[in-house]
């Protein structure tokens, strides 16, 4: 025997499950971490410095990060830790151009918000011609907490743009 207020119910609580679940979808992806590196526009020649950016963690205590880049433009110097990271201690792989493994530990977790982990070194190509672009990629990442838990994130990253113009941030 079919009810018609147990239909309307059953439909009532479909929709009010689905909402939920995407409120639930919505809250958890804003609250995700994002580690980004931020695109810059250099000349021919040129060092320069990346900062590796986290824009809110609670207990970092452990992170690995595999980066490519075009090492026809661009060659690797060196890293170094920031003020929040210098209780972490770090390792960098670089013995393969184009490809950094970075692996940063530390026993009790960092915390903060829109901050530097780590500043990367590279010198550009003196002999770049024209106008040309480079992705430093993340291409695998992991951030653990000191629960040794993994910490939900994202990543963003955006061009180096070699150009004769001058040095300027790219966005």
């Amino acid at each position: 025997m079919n009810h018609p207020g147990l239909k309307q119910n059953s439909v009532f609580f479909k929709g009010l499950f689905s909402f939920l679940f995407i409120l639930l979808l919505c809250a958890s992806s804003a609250l995700a971490t994002e580690i980004s590196i931020a695109g810059i526009e250099a000349k021919p020649g040129q060092a320069i410095e990346m900062p590796i950016m986290i824009d809110e963690i609670e207990n970092l205590a452990g992170m690995r990060l595999v980066l490519r880049y075009d090492a026809t433009l661009l060659a690797y110097k060196k890293s170094s830790k920031t003020k929040h990271t210098a209780s972490l201690m770090h390792i960098v792989n670089d013995k393969k151009p184009g490809i950094l493994i970075i692996v940063m530990a530390g026993a009790r977790g960092i915390k903060g918000k829109n901050f530097p982990i780590l500043t990367l070194h590279f010198q550009v190509n003196g002999k770049a011609v024209g106008k040309k672009g480079a992705k430093i990629t993340i291409t695998e990442s992991q951030l653990m907490s000191d629960k040794l838990k993994n910490v939900t994130h994202s990543v963003k990253t955006a061009p180096v743009v070699v150009s004769a113009g001058k040095a300027k941030a790219v966005k």
